[in-house]
């Protein structure tokens, strides 16, 4: 099958991991939009951009079949991870939650029929997690969430919707905690460890080939059940 994929947050863990997938396939074509272009495929491109912006710099990239919107801003490491509450809010509004729909808005005009978006969520954003980053991540990924069934049900006859919601991936932020709090946190797990980005990047990797029209608005969790009560 050949493909035509334009993703975002490309940089991060996940991201990478899916990117090294992409390569497994050879007919497989990824434009990059990236803040920092280093290649011909790639994008300038930053989702805090108005739409306006946004639209114009993806008026070259043509047909495209697959979106996969995986930016988001990290509030767990520096420097917002020490910014007042209201800032580390106003961030992931900016970038998962507006530069997510911005992204989606100005790639419609490019997405072939049976297209696929794919967008990320939260395995707690339906359950409710303690403290302050919980309570943001929860904000910020329900709101994901809800908006990617409603655009579904809007796309219905034209393009499948999924959101992937995975749990505790042991990405920048996991790899920077102290080993004890990792153990903490995996022992919390019904799988008992933290999920690598390749696991993650394998279920997108299946849902840009999944049979089109059999579902669609479908949150995809990707975490072996939900993590345990404290």
């Amino acid at each position: 099958m050949r493909l035509h994929i334009m993703a975002t947050g490309l940089s991060g863990g996940i991201g990478e991991a899916l990117e090294l997938r992409t390569k497994n396939h050879p007919e497989w074509r990824v434009t990059r939009l990236l803040r920092r272009p280093s290649g011909p495929a790639d994008i300038a491109f930053d989702v805090t951009w108005s739409e306006r912006r946004i639209a114009q710099a993806l008026e070259p990239v043509g047909p495209v079949d697959v979106l996969v919107a995986l930016a988001g801003a990290d509030i767990l490491s520096p420097p917002l991870r020490n910014r007042p509450y209201a800032e580390r809010l106003e961030a992931l509004y900016a970038v998962d939650i507006h530069g997510t729909v911005k992204t989606v808005r100005a790639t419609l005009p490019h997405l072939v029929k049976d297209g696929v978006i794919i967008l990320m969520g939260w395995d707690q954003a339906g359950l409710g997690k303690a403290g302050e980053s919980g309570e943001l991540y929860a904000l910020a990924k329900g709101a994901l969430t809800a908006y990617a069934k409603s655009l579904a049900l809007t796309l219905m006859d034209r393009a499948t919707v999924y959101t992937v919601a995975p749990g505790w991936v042991d990405t920048r932020w996991g790899k920077s905690l102290e080993t004890p709090r990792k153990q903490r946190i995996a022992a919390r797990t019904r799988a008992g460890r933290w999920q690598t980005p390749d696991e993650v990047a394998q279920v997108i990797e299946a849902l840009m080939t999944f049979p089109r029209q059999l579902s669609t608005g479908q949150v995809i969790y990707v975490n072996r059940g939900d993590v345990l009560p404290s």
